[in-house]
């Protein structure tokens, strides 16, 4: 039996200037069965993906990996519309798991 794994996603600043940096963080944490809570990922690979604002195909922007804790930060450059989400292929003993889509309006 796998874990349940959650995934956090928020891309900032909102709206943002073409060609700025967009920052964006997150978390990923997973059921820990004997504190009955969720507990930060450590050292795990998860995608940046974007998807433009009228497309329904996220696309992977690059991979980083949580730090011990299970935090996620990085930084892309602003292009046009669209929603940026962490993606969590999953391990074998953790569920995949998808952050839902954080919309960024470019100006």
């Amino acid at each position: 039996m796998t874990r349940l794994a959650k995934l956090t996603v928020n891309a900032t600043p909102e709206p943002v200037k073409k060609g700025k940096t967009i920052t964006v963080t997150g978390k990923l944490t997973r059921a820990n069965w004997e504190a009955n809570t969720y507990a930060g990922y450590s050292t795990q690979p998860v995608k940046l993906q974007f998807r433009k604002k009228n497309s329904t195909t996220y696309t992977t922007v690059k991979t980083i990996k949580t730090t011990t804790n299970g935090s996620l930060k990085t930084t892309v450059k602003a292009t046009v519309d669209g929603y940026f989400r962490y993606a969590f292929a999953g391990t074998s003993t953790t569920s995949p798991v998808n952050a839902t889509g954080d919309y960024i309006d470019v100006k």
